[in-house]
């Protein structure tokens, strides 16, 4: 199985006045190209700051994140984006669509960045909408869907620049228990049929179980792996 993305003794500090804390302290673990993995651990224990850095959102203070083997931690601004746009789809707890476009829109949006000539944006993208089953909805706005509707646009979003990993922070947190259902069901299904790596960040040990590699962290370090 093909190394995707690997992190090596990642930590990450953060001064507070004369205090450091170390929102992760030397983590290393890495996600293949096959992997399904979930993240667990209390509120505070270091998983959206774990999140951040497997997606380039930020640097780690110590340590290196590799990329197809390749270090990042040298990289600007601009090489890290190109680098999420290409290879990592991200889906978040409060969806973060935009609310003035529609769930086509929304979709289309990454291609936009992406330079995708328009015909093939909106093609994809309404090929991503029927398959979370929202084709009949493409021209809804994020205010005329319900929760689970939403992230379910914010699932295709994830796929619109066909990223080979997808990392998903709480995206059951915000759902009632059939859309979370939904939901779970969308990621194994793009795990199991597409061949793509997910990574769940949860607080749910019923969608954490369901995953093939288990990391428990807590004050910042890898306390379990399974």
């Amino acid at each position: 199985m093909r190394s995707i993305i690997e992190l090596k003794n990642v930590s990450k500090i953060y001064q507070l006045g004369k205090v450091e804390v170390k929102a992760l302290n030397n983590v290393s673990f890495s996600i293949g190209s096959s992997d399904l993995i979930s993240i667990m651990g209390p509120s505070g224990s270091g998983k959206s700051t774990l999140l951040d850095i497997i997606g380039l959102l930020t640097k780690p203070t110590l340590g290196q994140v590799f990329v197809d083997h390749v270090p990042t931690t040298e990289m600007d601004n601009d090489q890290m984006a190109e680098i999420r746009r290409k290879k990592i789809g991200f889906i978040f707890q409060t969806f973060n669509l935009i609310p003035r476009l529609t769930a086509l829109e929304n979709v289309m949006l990454p291609m936009w960045f992406a330079g995708v000539p328009d015909e093939e944006k909106k093609k994809r993208a309404t090929h991503l909408l029927e398959i979370v089953g929202l084709g009949p909805r493409i021209n809804h706005r994020p205010t005329e869907m319900s929760g689970g509707e939403r992230q379910r646009v914010a699932i295709a979003r994830a796929l619109a620049n066909n990223p080979e990993v997808i990392l998903a922070d709480e995206p059951t947190g915000n759902l009632d228990s059939k859309a979370g259902e939904q939901v779970i069901d969308i990621l194994l299904k793009l795990h199991k049929n597409e061949k793509r790596a997910v990574v769940i960040v949860t607080h749910d040990p019923s969608l954490a179980r369901k995953a093939k590699k288990r990391i428990k962290i807590k004050d910042g370090k890898i306390v379990k792996r399974g």
